[in-house]
């Protein structure tokens, strides 16, 4: 005989065991780095009215007023300038829910019976106590997993989709980002341009050809090629200087399969030598490919999104997830309702996606 506070202790040990055991996020049939990385390398924050808050700074100095070396001899008079450039980025803090439950009847189909008037339990015969830990394998599976795709989505999103939810990656770093806020910091300002990512897009190009001065901080999509080392290649090593300009190392890059097998087809077309040549066994595949020590990692889900040809290169960081302290991945025991017999088990998560330097940041496509 179980009572409802030993029912509910190994429902809830059982949720426990799904939620943090190591490889809840890779038990799937398909990976997803972008969640493994932005649980891995999060922030937290307290709770508060307010918004996530980060400063910013692009500009120094007072505009050219008494702000720079001039030289001065015995008793001249010198000027002095008070430096007031820090701006603030302001995200908005997040709540999200999922919930699973199980009704009485399903678990009498398990062979355990549920007296909710009494608060017991009993088995059926020959069923042991494993048998509700059983069901809830099954049912917390199924539970881990919806929670891990759901968030995988909201990590690939745009913030459209559910704007009551975190806002995710491509929120921040977009293929034409001479337009829309993001942080409350409009992108589309001239004296804002510090805030735009870099593009190699098709949109971004359209962007150039209206207004030529954007031309420095991108371009065209690239067009593979394997002549003169490889034109994708060559575009990401020129790249590389651009995105560390301003102090930014990206070390994360994730892509698509179409901009991967680019990659692959440049690298063996322009081949790879040794003193061995082609002497003994040669194993076929490519192993994984790095840029500037950074592995051009395939993401599933850019292909699951008609992104197949789209690579992200960006610096963790500058761009990570936020989680308010103590309400990220918590379980909830909600009371049982009055006129149904069910239980229930819920997961809500409160944070946002926030970036505070995306100049070190590239959203390159391939034609």
């Amino acid at each position: 005989m179980f009572t409802q506070n030993e029912l509910d202790n190994i429902a809830n040990a059982a949720l426990d065991f799904y939620l943090n055991k190591g490889d809840v996020f890779q038990q799937s049939l398909q990976s997803r780095p972008l969640v493994k990385l932005m649980e891995g390398s999060s922030k937290t924050f307290p709770g508060g009215k307010g918004k996530i808050s980060v400063a910013i700074q692009s500009a120094f100095g007072a505009g050219g007023t008494n702000d720079s070396l001039k030289g001065y001899t015995h008793n001249d008079q010198v000027v002095f300038y008070n430096p007031a450039n820090i701006k603030r980025a302001e995200y908005q803090w997040r709540e999200m829910h999922i919930g699973i439950e199980v009704t009485h009847t399903e678990l009498k189909h398990d062979g355990i019976s549920v007296v909710s008037e009494s608060g017991d339990t009993s088995n059926h015969a020959g069923r042991d106590a494993t048998a509700l830990v059983n069901l809830w394998d099954n049912k917390l599976f199924d539970f881990g997993e919806r929670y891990a795709r759901s968030l995988n989505e909201l990590l690939w999103g745009d913030g459209t989709a559910d704007p009551k939810a975190i806002a995710g990656l491509r929120a921040l770093l977009v293929a034409n980002p001479t337009a829309g806020i993001v942080g409350g910091v409009n992108r589309a300002t001239a004296a804002n341009k510090f805030w735009r990512n870099r593009a190699r897009t098709a949109a971004y190009a359209a962007a150039v050809t209206g207004d030529g001065t954007l031309a420095g901080h991108g371009g065209d999509a690239v067009t593979s090629n394997v002549a003169n080392g490889g034109a994708l290649w060559q575009v990401l090593q020129e790249e590389q200087r651009q995105l560390r300009k301003f102090g930014g190392q990206p070390n994360k890059f994730l892509a698509g399969s179409d901009f991967i097998g680019a990659l692959e087809k440049e690298i063996r077309a322009n081949g790879s030598y040794s003193q061995t040549g082609f002497k003994g066994s040669k194993d076929g595949a490519i192993g994984p490919m790095l840029m500037d020590g950074t592995t051009v990692e395939y993401d599933p889900t850019l292909d699951d999104l008609g992104l197949a040809k789209r690579g992200y290169w960006f610096d963790t960081r500058h761009v990570y997830l936020m989680k308010m302290v103590g309400e990220w991945r918590k379980t909830h025991n909600p009371a049982r309702p009055s006129d149904q017999f069910v239980l229930n088990r819920s997961i809500t998560s409160t944070g946002q996606v926030v970036g505070h330097q995306f100049n070190s940041a590239l959203v390159i496509d391939i034609t």
